[in-house]
């Protein structure tokens, strides 16, 4: 079983489920899928700790794309990058309801 699927939701949004804990491997993949891809994202945490999630999101957050996150008590802080960086606006919800209202209206 792979740690994370990506599918459609709609047209111009993807979805990115974390299921389990990502092996060295699978990061590299989820890297070369967020440096190419130029869509919008729906990331889903429900089924993951916090802890695991919090690192990887630092890890990938520069090269994310507009991104809805929802899921997992995520921080404000933990989304934040430098000003050195050119960053999208990647912003947390509690629910997907929200998340992808918030996403179709950018």
């Amino acid at each position: 079983m792979t740690s994370f699927r990506i599918t459609p939701v709609e047209k111009g949004i993807f979805r990115c489920e974390h299921l389990a804990p990502l092996s060295h491997e699978e990061v590299r993949a989820l890297a070369s899928f967020l440096h190419d891809y130029r869509g919008k994202l729906l990331i889903d945490l429900r089924k993951m700790e916090g802890d695991e999630c919090t690192q990887h999101i630092r890890h990938f957050r520069p090269m994310m794309p507009i991104t809805a996150i929802f899921g997992a008590d995520i921080n404000e802080s933990d989304i934040e990058v430098s000003e050195s960086y050119y960053t999208h606006e990647v912003r947390c919800f509690k629910t997907e309801k929200e998340a992808l209202t918030w996403l179709r209206n950018q």
